[in-house]
């Protein structure tokens, strides 16, 4: 069993490997790549309203993305990871990674009634994980690099452009994911839709809470009149200082997210040592008949556990 899972190792490495080297050989070089993804598509097409269409279809969006409760709530997580859908990669990669998954789970699990539905547990929750760490990656990206896209706009604005003309800047000079988001709103502005319904698509896209500010912000100028430039300016400011407080709040915190981390993981790592080191060791609990029911009770009791903690290190601020 160790050699086969040494194997699978060795196989999951080689794809990572190759991967990693096909992306080198094909990307180009970074004096002629472009600043963000949308305009490297608009390079190879001049028809801006094709290359908005292709985008919303990479992102899986279409008009009725918000209509559903469950499936487009769902829907709407996978579309603010940024994730884009490849239908031959994520097969490779899922036949790849459910032979990997059973293999552990046919090593750390020895009752057949048990490791059905752990290895499809584990075959959903590995999908999910993913899209939730490239999704949270993604939002704060977004919001590390939004003061400096404001301060984009607000020069733009300082110099007599109209604000289209300042976000089609901001999608010209910022690099992803900004870039991209804000070209997107570009193109729902040249193509009729109001500036709120525009920036609404902008925050549902994105997902980024400091969005609701600038929607506001805008909608508010645009019905009271104003120094928008003024405003911009101070949006910046509070965004960068709330970013800076987040920052704060993460390294305080760092001590307790990394015990939650290794007190969630230490069970299940002295289990696979002790797995391998004397395979028989658990099997009198097994042949019991109650070791079923007292994993599913001290994962409770763990799930539980790791819920407090974690309401314990992330709290609004």
């Amino acid at each position: 069993m160790t050699l086969i899972l040494l194997y699978a190792a060795v196989f999951v490495a080689a794809l990572v490997a190759a991967e990693a080297l096909l992306r080198t050989y094909f990307r180009t070089s970074e004096r002629h790549k472009a600043v963000n993804h949308r305009l490297s598509l608009l390079e190879g097409s001049e028809n801006h309203r094709e290359t908005y269409r292709e985008m919303l279809k990479q992102r899986g969006i279409d008009q009725d993305w918000r209509s559903l409760p469950l499936m487009q709530r769902m829907k709407q997580y996978y579309v603010q990871s940024g994730l884009k859908f490849d239908g031959k990669r994520c097969a490779l990669y899922g036949l790849a990674g459910a032979v990997c998954v059973w293999l552990v789970v046919q090593f750390l699990v020895p009752s057949n009634l048990v490791r059905i539905p752990v290895f499809l547990l584990v075959c959903l929750l590995i999908p999910a994980v993913v899209v939730w760490r490239a999704r949270a990656k993604r939002i704060h990206k977004f919001a590390e690099k939004l003061p400096e896209a404001l301060d984009v706009a607000n020069r733009s604005l300082a110099a007599g452009h109209p604000l289209p003309a300042a976000i089609a800047l901001v999608a010209r000079e910022m690099p992803d994911p900004v870039g991209s988001e804000f070209g997107l709103l570009t193109d729902e502005l040249t193509y009729g839709v109001t500036l709120d319904d525009a920036l609404m698509n902008l925050t549902a896209r994105v997902g980024v809470e400091d969005l609701n500010l600038l929607a506001i912000a805008l909608s508010v100028q645009a019905g009271t009149g104003g120094n928008l430039v003024e405003i911009l300016q101070n949006l910046s400011k509070t965004l960068r200082d709330r970013f800076m407080l987040k920052a704060k709040v993460k390294s305080i915190t760092a001590e307790g997210r990394i015990t939650a981390i290794f007190m969630s993981s230490y069970p299940f790592l002295l289990y696979g040592m002790i797995r391998t080191l004397a395979p028989t060791y658990f099997d009198p609990v097994w042949e019991s008949g109650y070791g079923t029911y007292v994993v599913t009770g001290l994962l409770v009791v763990m799930m539980i556990g790791n819920v407090i903690l974690y309401k314990m290190i992330h709290f609004e601020y």
